[in-house]
């Protein structure tokens, strides 16, 4: 792309007070087009220094240049390499360094231009004069810089033969890099974060003096063999919040609104079966204000099926499991906005009396004795009744 190395410098004090007004069958010139966007970008820059300051926000760290071949160094002499970042510059435009740039700290100054490929084309017709600095420490410097670009032949106003003229049609941000010998004072002593949010009415910060914002300072020896890069001794670095952020947390739900029920009172519970595991019967729950009962429970083993409420009784049908343990069960009564009455022994599971008892064992029983026969030949034992004459053979 042809461009113009024409730099037009923005100091902070040339501000514009007025745009354009555009009312039907105006005639439009570039005039009026023109002052619409520097009114926009004088209010940015003004916002961008006042607002936010001026220096490095992000990245532009300043490296050495490895050797592809190794020859005695295992680095360049005399060039640096700027990683990719972004600047505010001290009249609030921002410099945008989207590709690794290698500058030689001989030259006079690099240009760059923001969003072109990232390829360092040298320019036979314009080359960069050479020369070695006279000190020993030198500091890498960049500034904003606007670059005419893309030339289009404008159209001749009469009828004459002469070629047309050539016009500009984009300018395009860009930056200049450079070597200064001295770290500016603006760089220095930088104020105490101490004093943050305090004293009195703080005054509007000047104008800077010059455009450059530092990036390292940087150490050579006599042949040009780079000995030390100090990215922070002379860097300004602005405040930024890219890196900021937090998780919400969910407020805590509201709180029920207060019950405006009339209070619920149980006076008595009635069963008309008896309750056994495995029975099911209804129990009447009578009381005060139970219309508005939306759920009944008689705790451990007993299931509720159906709930039926009135004003001053709750007809609840009831199950006992099989398994429910006797003895007595407390009412739990819940009303429609989540209030809770209890009431202490409102009904008795009593043990399953309808099983057989089992029949106690009877003891074994002695057989009878039979009566011994007096054998023939053998006299009768004392005690037994004599024959009488007619039974004597």
């Amino acid at each position: 792309m042809k461009t113009s190395t024409t730099c037009n410098t923005m100091p902070c004090d040339h501000s514009v007070a007025e745009r354009p007004r555009y009312f039907p069958r105006q005639l439009i010139t570039p005039d009026d087009l023109n002052l619409e966007q520097e009114y926009f970008r004088t209010k940015l820059r003004w916002h961008n220094r006042l607002l936010h300051g001026w220096g490095v926000v992000c990245g532009a760290k300043v490296c050495l240049v490895p050797k592809s071949k190794e020859n005695g160094t295992k680095f360049e002499p005399w060039q640096v390499r700027i990683k990719p970042g972004y600047i505010l510059g001290p009249f609030g435009d921002e410099i945008i360094i989207d590709c690794v740039r290698i500058f030689d700290l001989r030259t006079s100054g690099v240009t760059g231009i923001t969003g072109e490929p990232c390829v360092d084309a040298i320019d036979p017709w314009c080359s960069e004069v050479i020369q070695p600095p006279k000190t020993d420490k030198l500091y890498v410097a960049v500034r904003y810089r606007e670059i005419a670009a893309r030339p289009v032949r404008v159209q001749p106003i009469g009828c004459g033969c002469d070629d047309s003229a050539c016009e500009n049609s984009r300018i395009v941000d860009g930056y200049e890099i450079t070597a200064l010998t001295s770290c500016p004072d603006s760089h220095l002593n930088p104020p105490s974060l101490d004093d943050l949010a305090k004293g009195p009415i703080p005054e509007c910060p000047p104008c800077p003096d010059e455009p450059w914002v530092v990036l390292a300072e940087v150490d050579l020896d006599a042949d040009g063999n780079i000995t030390k890069i100090d990215n922070c001794s002379c860097r300004r670095l602005v405040l930024s919040f890219a890196d900021f952020w937090w998780q919400c947390t969910e407020p805590a739900p509201p709180p029920l609104p207060p019950s405006t029920n009339p209070p619920t009172r149980v006076t008595k519970v009635d069963v008309a079966d008896k309750l056994t595991p495995g029975a099911t019967a209804k129990a009447t729950i009578q009381g005060e204000n139970l219309a508005t009962v939306a759920t009944v429970s008689f705790g451990d083993g007993v299931d509720v099926k159906q709930v039926t409420a009135a004003a001053a009784s709750v007809v609840a049908e009831i199950s006992i499991q099989a398994t429910a343990t006797p003895g007595p069960r407390t009412l739990t009564l819940t009303d429609n906005t989540g209030a809770k009455v209890e009431f202490q022994n409102a009904i008795t599971i009593v043990g399953d009396t309808t099983q057989p008892k089992p029949s106690p064992t009877p003891a074994p029983s002695t057989p009878p004795s039979q009566p011994t026969q007096p054998r023939t030949g053998q006299k009768s034992s004392p005690g037994k009744k004599r024959k009488g004459p007619s039974e004597e053979v």
